[in-house]
């Protein structure tokens, strides 16, 4: 490796408002020897140091996102200080998970490579040799910086490396900050020249090269999936038209570029039949296992005779090492909202009639498990029979073991102490299509971002008029993907095939497939699939049944329907007005009525029906009742991500996100109501600024 060598320094952060601070309070002297003059043998090992400066950040992303909001609640017998200050909002200095200087060391690490990487050096064609892992370097840095806006509202800006002992003075005197939407909008300018191309080549793959048995090219975060995020972020603060529109682009993309779609897939928690005694749950949990469900992760080491290792487990799971008292466990609000759930099910009765049915809110058949009651997945990774057991012969060696043990599915199947998790994700799919669901929400899609929590997104949702208007579908033809441009094989009419060609209306048939919906009388418990393999179903389906069917979970309530017209098909034949006859045989008479009866009848039922059903699209289509249906789906999308997003770390900014969203200049008016613990630790302020929000930049 070439070497001229440097000491890399950490950046710590403090109050910048000092300028007598010293340098040694800014930086870390780590005396590590990096190049700054980068041979091709020498950018893997600068791309394996910034990793391995990430791993720090990993169990923090989770536990800041998470333990500051409502979905857990933290045992203060067995907690660490570190997270009964997160939990009561009161987050000292020195707490482990405030420290941003971790941060600061990896933005710095990939200031450096970018700064000092040969990047005009030429390859085959036109590509440049390191233009795949410039990319990846660049997403680093802004996933790094999107974290600490989130954590601290306003931070120091470098984009330049630090490297002496005057570079930390200068940034010390001027004590600068920038806030979420200068950062925000400079990290999409840096990613947004990537090559956008019909190859989906973006990211560095390395071979067959793996971390900890995580493939590098899992390792790299989706340019396309990162971008949606930054505008959905910005977007929510600045209530920006373009930013919403920009993100439903990007998440569109990343869902569906060719031969590489991310679909829902249909791992749910279920109940098998009408009087199964328990739900079937290891289907859902084993969406957590596989790094292919995730936009990328963050690989960690096995032993911590390695390196960084997660003590995730430890937080949330039994294990000999915390006596078996987790951490943080589910809280009351977290049951209560799984449990108002409703779990519909479509059941074969005698004689072949297929029936809608709903599982009984009765907490006397759920005494056991509580939260079998409603939504099933709290019960599937944390509060169920495979996860809450017996550990008596344990507790009877040692009286400080918990008699009970708990497992989330979450973080781990087994009490083992010495089994690490062997990544964090940086973004998970499925919560991309809630966060997608968002974006089209706020941009005035409500029947598609619904239609994500109730059907899934495929050829057939699209097309069904009465799940997406042509008004809604005539408006996301105007979203046109970035850098491909696919058709699908069913718009066979010309005009039709033109207008959808490379739009977000795209969700290609012969990929994407979802579950046939039909009327009642005609279901079929199967379930047929219409289109390709990728069969898509809706969110909501992962915990309560077949919401495809669900009457109760709706997207326009009794109100918003009356208003709909309707007309009538029948017509008396006294009513057909009498015309001239020509004979005088009575039959012929009454056969040449009732010939002109069906074709007065048809004509006036054709401009009835053409005549209500403008009237009716333009009601739909206004904006009182798009406001309402807006309202309504921000709702449902946020308890979405409560159910499916739990323990993740993504509860605290979720809240803070849909906080900016109503303070916003595209608010739709009020669609949260905060939790009374929330609200006691946090309060209302402003667009989330300054504590109680976000955590102080410590001062030394």
């Amino acid at each position: 490796m070439k070497m001229k060598s440097i000491i890399k320094c950490g950046l710590l952060l403090l109050g910048l408002g000092a300028a007598t601070v010293s340098c040694e309070d800014m930086f870390t002297a780590e005396n590590t020897l990096v190049t700054t003059d980068l041979a091709p043998q020498d950018t893997l090992y600068q791309m394996m140091g910034i990793i391995k400066r990430m791993q720090k950040l990993a169990d923090r992303t989770v536990l800041l996102g998470e333990v500051r909001a409502d979905l857990v609640d933290v045992d203060p017998l067995h907690a660490s200080a570190d997270i009964q200050e997160l939990a009561a909002n009161n987050v000292s200095a020195t707490n482990m998970y405030n420290q941003p200087v971790d941060y600061y060391a990896v933005i710095n690490s990939c200031n450096i490579y970018l700064t000092y990487v040969d990047s005009l050096r030429n390859s085959q064609g036109t590509r440049k040799y390191y233009e795949k892992e410039i990319l990846a370097v660049k997403s680093f840095r802004a996933w790094c910086y999107l974290e600490l806006i989130k954590n601290y509202g306003e931070v120091p800006y470098v984009r330049t490396p630090v490297l002496t002992s005057d570079d930390a003075e200068s940034i010390v005197a001027s004590g600068e900050k920038r806030g979420l939407v200068t950062i925000l909008t400079d990290m999409i300018n840096d990613l947004s020249d990537f090559r956008a191309s019909e190859n989906n080549d973006l990211r560095q793959s390395y071979g067959n090269r793996s971390f900890n048995s995580v493939r590098l090219d899992r390792v790299v975060i989706p340019v396309r999936a990162l971008l949606a995020e930054l505008y959905l972020w910005r977007a929510s603060y600045t209530g920006s038209e373009s930013d919403y529109t920009n993100a439903i682009r990007m998440y569109h993309d990343y869902f569906t570029f060719p031969n590489e779609e991310i679909y829902t897939g249909r791992s749910r928690a279920e109940w098998g039949s009408r009087d199964a005694r328990t739900p079937r749950a290891a289907s859902y949990t084993n969406n957590f296992q596989s790094e292919t469900d995730c936009a990328g992760v963050l690989p960690l080491e096995s032993s911590e005779y390695y390196g960084t290792v997660s003590k995730l487990r430890n937080v949330f799971c039994s294990l000999d090492s915390n006596n078996y008292y987790p951490a943080v466990m589910a809280s009351q609000r977290a049951k209560d909202i799984s449990k108002a759930q409703d779990y519909c099910m479509l059941v074969l009765e005698g004689g072949g009639l297929p029936e809608v049915y709903y599982k009984e809110h009765d907490a006397n058949l759920y005494s056991d498990y509580p939260t079998m009651e409603g939504d099933l997945r709290l019960y599937s990774v944390s509060d169920g029979a495979d996860n809450v057991g017996d550990n008596s012969n344990n507790s009877r060696e040692n009286s400080s073991y918990n008699r009970m043990y708990y497992l989330n599915r979450k973080y781990g199947s087994t009490t083992r102490g010495d089994s690490y998790l062997p990544f964090i994700p940086f973004f998970r799919n499925n919560i991309l299509y809630l966060h997608f669901a968002e974006a089209l929400n706020r941009a005035g899609f409500p029947e598609t971002a619904f239609a994500i929590l109730k059907y899934g997104l495929s050829y057939y949702t699209m097309t069904n008029r009465d799940i997406i208007s042509q008004d809604e579908f005539d408006r996301l033809c105007l979203i046109t993907s970035l850098g491909f441009t696919v058709q699908d094989p069913k718009f066979t009419d010309d005009d039709l095939r033109k207008k959808t060609t490379g739009t977000a209306v795209i969700w290609n048939s012969d990929r994407f497939g979802t579950y046939t919906i039909v009327p009642l009388n005609q279901m079929d418990p199967n379930r047929n699939v219409e289109g390709g393999s990728l069969i898509q179903i809706g969110i909501h389906s992962f915990g309560c049944g077949d919401a495809e069917y669900d009457e109760k979970y709706y997207l326009d309530d009794e109100k918003t329907k009356a208003g709909l017209k309707t007309y009538v098909e029948d017509i008396e034949l006294e009513d057909v007005p009498r015309l001239s006859r020509n004979s005088t045989h009575e039959d012929s008479l009454e056969y040449d009525r009732v010939i002109e009866y069906n074709a007065w009848a048809d004509s006036v039922n054709i401009a009835r029906k053409d005549s209500v059903d403008s009237y009716n699209a333009d009601y739909l289509a206004s904006d009182e009742i798009r406001v309402k249906r807006q309202e309504r789906v921000a709702q449902l999308i946020l308890e979405e991500e409560g159910l499916e997003g739990v323990f993740e770390g993504l509860r605290f900014y979720d809240i803070m996100r849909y906080q900016m969203q109503e303070l916003g200049g595209a608010s739709i008016g009020t669609t949260i109501t905060m939790p009374a613990c929330i609200e006691e630790k946090y309060g209302t302020t402003t667009k989330m600024v300054g504590k109680p929000w976000f955590l102080k930049l410590p001062t030394r």
